[in-house]
């Protein structure tokens, strides 16, 4: 799908993880290394734990499909030779220090001399501008900032991030993938590449919304293992069962309580529920409770029973009450259950790689499943330098050889200008994408209903705490800057609606139950014979396909499969999981990425194509090095609270004021000025190395945490940047609002809304030099572009809008 495309990798670490995803779509991709090698090479794990640059699981996962390179950047001949490789190259992507390739002569200005129309994506910590640009990051201070890391552990322990692979960078590189093909796209149109600048903290402040919570007079989320605790009320949703732990999501509101209520009538068959439990509306009760109608008694009471009922239960027996009683429980699984769980099997997900007589190496497979032209599956790593004389040196640039005959577009459009989407999806994963096609210029017509409106519409926070429909902030957070149609699609008289709206878009996605778009007349073959040049996107849990696949759920549901609850938290207690749906905040970099990609294919060949996206084997690619180390190596990843394997110390820290914190990184080079700073030099501290820290780990912390609770964390973590020491604000929702980072790169912004005048937002997670997204409205109020929508993309007359109307379709 990519195939004209080259891109260069400069990446050191795990944001190489933006090339994969372009390799997988297809493109060309050159990992440009020094002659040495990437850090990746030299981090473990390895192949039987013996380091080989040419055996890291942890470069092997996320460089399959990739050439490699090398080049000396610190010589003039090196750098030469990358300007060489960017002669010819559609787009390169780096993660290095902000300042680093200026200071070389390789900043984006340098790259755009040689190729006006390259993109220059550039993933760091905090962000290329803003006051703390400079400071020193890793992924630990990247989700502190983000307001992630605050809400993720128990309530009584520091907070905690997820252990094994890291996650801020990862998601910073879906993100660059995805806006680097934006760029692209609209380089083909004006000749003209840019620079894109990701900041991994913004990318992890995806699924945020409660981090808007003072802006908008809310009540903030507290921290609560693997649940959530929203004004003094506690929502657990990890359980211990019989052998194991399961995920059950037994919410209030409407679209949670006709599942809570199955799980009470069968709690209350095994004499579980007592008369007063079966006797709650669910859907109702939240709002009661939380408007004082109704003491919060009643939720404790449900949840206490929850837990008692499903500890009697083993996983096997909940995974079938799932299927057999349509409810929300899944067990959580294992890193190495992914392996043998025959749904991933029958779905073709794993690419297994023979590594030598008796085993075979497990990588995960397709990101998504296209119906046509389906990339080809990777071939393995590439040797350091295996590239050095294979690629075509004479390379023309996509977007030079398109725009050869002079730009159609002066570059002052959006990237996306022009793109007609329409959109049935709902709740987080698919809209949050889509949310980005709209931010770089894109016309999304969001269809809803009155009687079933996205669930999001249900979910705090609400300004002024007001549960109105059009007033969720989350809402608006997921679906700014689209329009609201209100189309009753179990009405007859809507279909002519939808296939106007078919005939009149380029992509449309949905987020139905497997399978039930094409039992509405809404499926794929439907729609193509309508408009053969649509692109249409299924996101679903586990895809369309698979003996699971008819699993009804959310993305608490989809993480706990995939892993992610099990190794996240403390090693003396059970799973605290991260924060949300988890997977709803993966799913949506990959689905930007492919519907671009798709959108290539079209240019092409001039039909469209069907796409199936599963969250969970989309999520199962963040996970990607503890997946081939239990697969080669036998090995599950455990909770490691937040202990790092390459740094010590590593942790999460006290400071003054309640539940205030600061995550402190230490990198080797640093141990000295740390030691010194917090008043351990003395005993001959400054030369322990980094076993000896280990040993010495509880120690260690005790001086840091005794150093900074005299201090905010905001004191703690600016004396410790002065040093050059890898320190950050653990910021919840206040904290996110005042953080100096945040506000100079805008992140939350006050955008015009209907029916509050105006309402707060999150600005887009990627920036882009020359066409930078805009965010022109907030999340429309349910139907309110009806008219314009009807009249001005369809081209109905006012008497035919009042006739379905009438007809109650735009109900």
């Amino acid at each position: 799908m990519l195939q004209h495309y080259r891109v260069l990798d400069l990446c050191e670490g795990i944001s190489q993880f933006a090339g994969y995803l372009l390799a997988s779509l297809g493109a060309e991709v050159i990992a440009v290394e020094p002659p040495g090698g990437v850090q990746s090479r030299h981090a473990g794990p390895f192949v039987d734990d013996k380091p080989d640059p040419e055996r890291s699981l942890a470069h092997w996962a996320y460089n399959q499909g990739k050439q490699s390179v090398t080049a000396d950047l610190t010589t003039a001949e090196g750098r030469q030779r990358l300007l060489d490789l960017v002669r010819g190259a559609d787009a390169l992507i780096e993660d290095a220090p902000v300042g680093h390739l200026a200071s070389l002569g390789l900043a984006y200005a340098d790259l755009a001399a040689v190729n006006p129309a390259i993109v220059h994506a550039s993933v760091t910590p905090f962000g290329s501008t803003g006051p703390r640009s400079t400071w020193v990051g890793s992924d630990l201070t990247a989700v502190a900032g983000s307001g992630f890391l605050h809400a993720s552990g128990d309530k009584d322990r520091a907070p905690v991030r997820v252990s094994g692979v890291p996650q801020s960078f990862l998601q910073a590189a879906g993100d660059a993938a995805a806006a680097m093909l934006i760029a692209l796209r609209e380089a083909q149109r004006s000749g003209r590449g840019q620079h894109v600048d990701i900041s991994a903290m913004e990318s992890m402040t995806h699924g945020q919304p409660q981090n808007l919570s003072p802006r908008v007079n809310a009540n903030a989320i507290e921290r609560l293992a693997g649940g959530l605790s929203l004004g003094g009320i506690d929502v657990p949703m990890m359980f211990p069962c019989a052998d194991g732990n399961t995920i059950c999501v037994a919410l209030m509101g409407a679209a949670f309580a006709p599942f809570t209520q199955r799980l009470v009538e069968w709690e209350a068959e095994e004499g579980f529920a007592d008369e007063e439990l079966q006797a709650v509306d669910w859907e109702t009760v939240a709002a009661e409770v939380l408007g004082g109608q109704r003491s919060p008694e009643i939720i404790a009471k449900s949840f206490a029973t929850h837990a008692r009922f499903l500890a009697t239960k083993t996983t096997e027996e909940l995974w079938a009450a799932a299927f057999d009683r349509n409810l929300l429980i899944t067990p959580s699984a294992l890193v190495s259950d992914l392996l043998t769980n025959p749904h991933f099997a029958d779905r073709e997900f794993w690419r297994d790689v023979q590594l030598d007589a008796e085993r075979t190496a497990r990588f995960c497979g397709p990101l998504v499943h296209f119906s046509h032209d389906a990339p080809e599956r990777l071939p393995v790593v590439p040797q350091l330098g295996a590239g050095n004389d294979t690629f075509d040196a004479n390379r023309q640039p996509h977007a030079a050889t398109v725009a050869a005959g002079g730009p159609v577009s002066d570059g002052s459009e959006l990237p996306l200008a022009g793109l007609k989407v329409v959109e049935f999806s709902w709740v987080i994963a698919t809209p949050s994408a889509v949310r980005i096609l709209a931010d770089y210029g894109a016309t999304v017509v969001k269809v809803e209903t009155e009687s079933r409106p996205d669930t999001m519409r249900t979910v705090n926070p609400f300004v002024d705490e007001d549960p109105h429909p059009d007033n969720s902030v989350g809402y608006g957070v997921y679906n700014a800057g689209k329009r609201s149609l209100s189309l009753d699609l179990s009405n007859p008289e809507s279909r002519p609606v939808v296939e106007d709206l078919i005939r009149w878009a380029d992509i449309t996605t949905e987020s139905w139950a497997p399978g039930a778009a094409a039992r509405m007349g809404f499926g794929y073959d439907d729609f193509s014979a309508i408009n053969p040049q649509i692109i249409m996107l299924s996101s679903s849990l586990l895809g369309q396909s698979g003996p699971y696949s008819s699993l009804a759920g959310y993305g608490f549901m989809a993480a706990a499969i995939a892993g992610f609850y099990e190794i996240t938290g403390w090693p003396d207690r059970g799973p605290a999981g991260p924060y949300g749906p988890y997977t709803d905040f993966l799913a949506p970099r990959v689905i930007v990425a492919s519907l671009m990609a798709a959108l290539e294919r079209r240019d092409r060949t001039g039909t469209g194509c069907y796409i199936d996206i599963s969250q969970t084997e989309a999520a199962l690619h963040y996970l990607a090095p503890a997946i081939l180390d239990a697969s080669i190596n036998g090995r599950d990843p455990q909770r490691s609270g937040n202990d790092d394997p390459h740094m010590s110390p590593h942790g999460v820290y006290p400071s003054t004021g309640e539940d205030q914190w600061v995550a402190v990184a230490c990198t080797d080079d640093r141990w000295a000025l740390l030691a010194e700073t917090i008043g351990l030099a003395g005993d001959g501290a400054a030369g322990w190395d980094q076993a000896a820290r280990r040993e010495r780990a509880a120690e260690i912390d005790e001086a840091i945490s005794a150093w900074t609770s005299g201090r905010t964390n905001a004191e703690a973590a600016e004396a410790l940047q002065a040093s050059g020491i890898d320190a950050y604000p653990v910021n919840n929702a206040q904290g996110c609002c005042d953080d100096p980072q945040l506000r100079a790169r805008e992140h939350h912004i006050n955008v015009p809304q209907s029916h509050r005048g105006t309402m707060w937002t999150q600005h887009c997670r990627t920036r882009m030099s020359r066409t930078p997204p805009v965010v022109w409205r907030g999340g429309p109020c349910l139907g309110e572009d009806n008219f314009e929508v009807l009249t001005e993309f369809l081209g109905y007359d006012a008497e035919r809008v009042a006739d379905l109307a009438a007809a109650e379709v735009l109900a």
